[in-house]
């Protein structure tokens, strides 16, 4: 309780920029914006519904409404939406990670589901036709091989379902992969998890893929274990996540009771730094990467179930708010494909090994100069969670320079000329589609699922409660 006294003190020193990024409602108080997200320690149980073919509920009155806000959520969903169905590979159910590229990790193919989810629930497309799509995806998670037995692969191809090799070759070193990424696992854990609370008719072919999972060499002492080849041929695992990250995947195992409660709690692994002003908790550890992804994930798939975590939020989406003072730059950084060689993925990151607003990448050869650009999930994803004045000019600039509504979404655009960055891509469509999604309903996916259909029974798992005592590069 100390911590948190502080932590709300402290926060107050970047009250003004706060003000910028969450307009006149941050007068009110430091938790601003929509209504304060609260997940019980016991994630909230699914609402009464309606049964399945008949009227549903009505849904909420967004919390907040701008002149042109609802026109361009809408042609955003379309424009998203276009990405997915120009991009699914009709024999697995599975999209391209990127426009053309037929390869997938199991993030992407979380992002896969999320997007099917909310795609349904936007009403742009129908039942039937969402079963098939899901029904498509869920068998394909069914058959495709593990990796050692335990998990699936890094990377799988995804007109096949077969596991891909580094770098995306076609062959990998064994005929079942080369590792596992434990936090890409966590991200297919929360949307298998949604599925299975939001359809009956889906609800056992999800369970039935988590059951695949060797759960004992996926947690161990409290943590979280990616897993991979070693020179010599042989299996080694290790810790993996950073602040941010791990939490987000932790409670994806936590929905589904494997619960790393070490990696669910932030407290052993870290301090405090001060970005342009604003305190930030930053991850002790070497290779982290503070950056915006995981925390709006949390916001609109979970809730932030810590008050801490809406805190650190707040402040992440204020550093960003505070360069683009400094600068006069818009600023709105995560993770994102760029179509810049020589990694083609980048982490554009608020704090990473004692640098603010450095850009990481998997190996150490970064362009230069450094590749900058506006995120267009992160735009939506922030101005969902936090509408204000900052957040909404940055979603209309990436409305106008990304969207291409006969092939998807950018990425979002390039800081120096305003270009678009191309690389139309899942995980950007997804977020999007997500984002309109939780601004329909205005409350964490993970508590809406199932509101508008037959009630699941009711579930015994449970994300951490707020007193709960990634490797460097996810890909």
């Amino acid at each position: 309780m100390t911590r948190l006294i502080i932590l709300l003190s402290v926060a107050l020193l970047a009250a003004p920029v706060l003000s910028l990024v969450l307009g006149s409602r941050a007068g009110e108080g430091l938790i601003s914006g929509p209504d304060p997200i609260a997940v019980p320690a016991e994630v909230a149980k699914p609402a009464a519904a309606t049964a399945r073919g008949t009227t549903p509920l009505p849904p909420p009155a967004p919390a907040f409404s701008r002149p042109g806000e609802a026109p361009l959520f809408d042609d955003a969903t379309r424009t998203a939406w276009v990405y997915v169905s120009n991009q699914t590979n009709a024999s697995t159910g599975l999209p391209n990670s990127v426009v053309g590229y037929p390869y997938g990790t199991i993030w992407d193919i979380g992002s896969a589901l999320a997007a099917l989810y909310c795609a349904r629930g936007l009403g742009l497309i129908g039942e039937a036709d969402y079963d098939a799509r899901m029904s498509r995806v869920l068998r394909t998670l069914a058959s495709m091989r593990l990796f050692d037995g335990a998990a699936f692969n890094k990377n799988y191809q995804v007109a096949r379902g077969v596991p891909a090799g580094r770098n995306d070759r076609a062959r990998p070193e064994r005929s079942d992969g080369y590792g596992w990424s434990v936090i890409d696992i966590g991200r297919l854990l929360v949307w298998l998890k949604i599925v299975e609370r939001a359809d009956p008719e889906h609800a056992a072919q999800a369970a039935a893929i988590v059951a695949r999972l060797d759960m004992e060499r996926l947690i161990d002492d409290g943590y979280l274990q990616g897993g991979g080849l070693t020179t010599t041929g042989g299996v080694r695992t290790y810790q993996e996540g950073r602040i941010g990250y791990e939490q987000y995947a932790a409670a994806g195992f936590a929905l589904w009771n494997a619960r790393a409660e070490r990696a669910l709690s932030w407290k052993a692994n870290v301090q405090e730094a001060t970005v342009l002003g604003v305190p930030l908790l930053v991850d002790i550890r070497s290779n982290s990467l503070l950056t915006s992804e995981p925390f709006f994930l949390m916001g609109l798939e979970l809730g932030w179930w810590d008050p801490e975590w809406r805190i650190q939020a707040e402040r992440i989406l204020a550093v960003q708010a505070a360069r683009h003072e400094e600068t006069g730059r818009l600023t709105m950084v995560s993770e994102d494909a760029l179509p810049v060689a020589p990694y083609y993925f980048y982490y554009y990151t608020i704090f990473s090994q004692g640098d603010p607003f450095a850009v990481r990448a998997i190996g150490q050869q970064i362009p230069r100069p450094e590749p900058r650009w506006v995120s267009a999930k992160a735009a939506f994803a922030w101005y969902t969670l936090m509408p204000g004045e900052y957040t909404w000019r940055v979603v209309q600039e990436v409305s106008r320079r990304a969207s291409n509504r006969n092939v998807g979404w950018s990425s979002g655009f390039y800081e120096r000329g305003g270009r678009a960055t191309g690389s139309e891509n899942i995980n950007t469509a997804a977020v999007i589609l997500e984002s309109a999604l939780y601004r329909q309903r205005r409350e964490p996916l993970v508590v809406t699922a199932g509101t508008r259909r037959t009630p699941a029974p009711a579930p015994t798992d449970s994300l951490p409660s707020p007193d709960s005592s990634r490797p460097p590069i996810r890909r």
